[in-house]
């Protein structure tokens, strides 16, 4: 534990000054949007047909390998392989065995559904920094409702078992949606029981990468339910006296009414997406994020040093809404540029929805506390 601290730690300090140089330290390579399931609120799952229709292509390892060689060369250290599901992807041993020996610390992002022993063993051999498993529902059929698997949570609680008994790193996710929150206390003590970090949330970004209609919508919960089960999900993972802090703290920093006037210039963009981290999807444009789809680059265009250069600078002109830049909640409610551009299609334009969670949630906080005082 105290070497992982160390190692946080100076990641930590390797990406803040990384921010202040424009190194590009930490990267995402998103092989492929084909997956082994097909979740309801995907912001980018695409059938093996949809690709051919799109008339793009998924990059081959090679140009992957190019694209790491010149950005490693920039600075590139911390490299996460995602989807879709990345262990769909096409030579996907290859690329990773390659990556691994030009020394990068690679992450992996998975379903796990196709995890197998066979794999896990090799893993096991091949570990990476850590695998990143989302775990959707505790039971198949959840998995069924959600995911569209019929046999998901037996095949994913395996793998995930597997993976701990070989030593391989492994982080739980976990969206929260209608279609699974009824799992959530299950899900939270099976992570529990593994001994695993498990990372949940109720808030699902609008998918404006697949479907550029689909501005602040998603199948997800109404505000106030969104608020309730974030509410939550902090009561059952950090307790009562930290979900009355929590409340306590909310309620003191309260969001601008929605006719409040002010002055003042937008912020920034806040995280590191543009300053020190991209995102390089599956048909090759280098993003600032996965949910923002611009400002982005072609790298069948430029080269990745022109199109991170170019991300850096148009990074730095993005301004977030000054109504968010003037609010008190904004240190509590942490909306980043791409909760603001996929809720409203824009980056200066007050996403409404975060808005109405914020307002929401100190009573969904002293509703969960009473709930709970009441089963007492």
């Amino acid at each position: 534990m105290i070497a992982q601290k160390g190692t946080s730690e100076l990641i930590e300090l390797l990406s803040r000054k990384s921010d202040i140089r424009g190194i590009p330290m930490s990267g995402t390579f998103e092989l492929t949007p084909m997956c082994s399931m097909n979740c309801r609120m995907c912001y980018v799952r695409m059938s093996a047909e949809d690709v051919e229709k799109s008339g793009k292509r998924l990059r081959t390892v090679d140009e992957w390998l190019e694209i790491a060689e010149e950005l490693k060369e920039k600075g590139l250290l911390l490299l996460l392989l995602t989807g879709g599901e990345p262990f769909t992807y096409p030579g996907f041993r290859e690329l990773y065995t390659k990556l691994r020996q030009m020394g990068f610390v690679i992450s992996i992002n998975s379903n796990a559904t196709l995890i197998d022993d066979e794999t896990v063993a090799w893993l096991k051999e091949n570990p990476p920094q850590r695998i990143n498993i989302t775990l959707y529902g505790a039971s198949d059929e959840t998995y069924m409702r959600l995911c569209q698997h019929p046999t998901g949570h037996t095949v994913v609680t395996h793998a995930i078992e597997a993976l701990q008994d070989a030593g391989v790193n492994v982080k739980l996710n976990c969206s929260v949606t209608p279609d699974n929150v009824s799992d959530l206390e299950e899900i939270i003590r099976y992570s529990d029981e593994r001994k695993l970090i498990l990372q949940a949330t109720s808030y699902m970004f609008p998918p404006l990468r697949k479907d550029a209609t689909s501005i602040g919508k998603n199948n997800r919960f109404e505000p106030e339910d969104c608020a309730k089960v974030e509410a939550r999900i902090r009561y059952l993972q950090r307790g009562r006296e930290d979900l009355l802090r929590y409340c306590e703290s909310v309620e003191q920093h309260c969001p601008l009414e929605d006719d409040a006037t002010f002055d003042c210039e937008g912020d920034g963009v806040r995280c590191r997406a543009g300053k020190s981290s991209f995102w390089i999807t599956w048909d090759g444009r280098m993003l600032m994020c996965a949910m923002m789809d611009t400002p982005g680059y072609d790298l069948s265009e430029m080269s990745p040093t022109e199109a991170w250069e170019k991300l850096r600078r148009d990074a730095k002109a993005i301004r977030l809404p000054k109504e968010c830049a003037a609010c008190d909640a904004k240190d509590t409610c942490r909306t980043c540029a791409a909760m603001i551009y996929t809720e409203t299609g824009t980056y200066d334009k007050k996403p409404q929805y975060r808005c109405d969670l914020m307002r929401a949630t100190p009573a969904a906080c002293r509703s969960i506390l009473k709930e709970e005082n009441e089963n007492e």
